[in-house]
């Protein structure tokens, strides 16, 4: 069985619907997350080693610095790769292990502009895959998260 950790955004509670159905594929770690306080080096100590990370928003960001450190495969929902809460930006490098990354961007997300998304990593010669949702805003409804899911994960 899949063992799936997965981030909530900024400004979202731990569970949920999303929890629910990643809880019917694997075994799901779905911690609180408060982002102001945490220790990243400390987080990843307890996180052994899952076979995927999926993150939304702040979460995405985790993610994706966490599996670059793991080698671990993430799914990344409109992750806060930059904008507005740059006061969150941890002191942790990026890893250079080789891990897959999925970015699902929603073409309508105001709070984290998918195009600077594909413009950040294009510069940086980071290269993501990337699926975009035409109509989604930052919000990801559980459809799409169960969708893109099957087809990524």
């Amino acid at each position: 069985m899949k063992k799936i950790v997965y981030l909530h955004g900024l400004e979202s509670k731990q569970g949920g619907e999303k929890v629910s159905f990643l809880a019917g594929v694997g075994t799901v770690n779905a911690p609180a997350m408060d982002y102001e306080s945490l220790d990243l080096k400390e987080f990843i100590l307890t996180l052994g080693m899952p076979d995927l990370i999926i993150g939304s928003s702040m979460g995405g960001y985790v993610a994706d610095i966490i599996g670059s450190q793991l080698g671990v495969d993430v799914l990344l929902f409109n992750p806060a790769l930059h904008g507005r809460r740059s006061v969150y930006q941890f002191n942790e490098d990026y890893g250079s292990q080789n891990y897959k990354r999925t970015i699902v961007l929603g073409t309508e997300d105001n709070v984290i502009n998918p195009e600077t998304t594909k413009k950040l990593w294009s510069v940086y010669g980071n290269h993501a895959k990337y699926d975009e949702v035409e109509g989604m805003g930052h919000r990801t409804p559980l459809d799409v998260f169960i969708n893109m899911y099957n087809k990524h994960a």
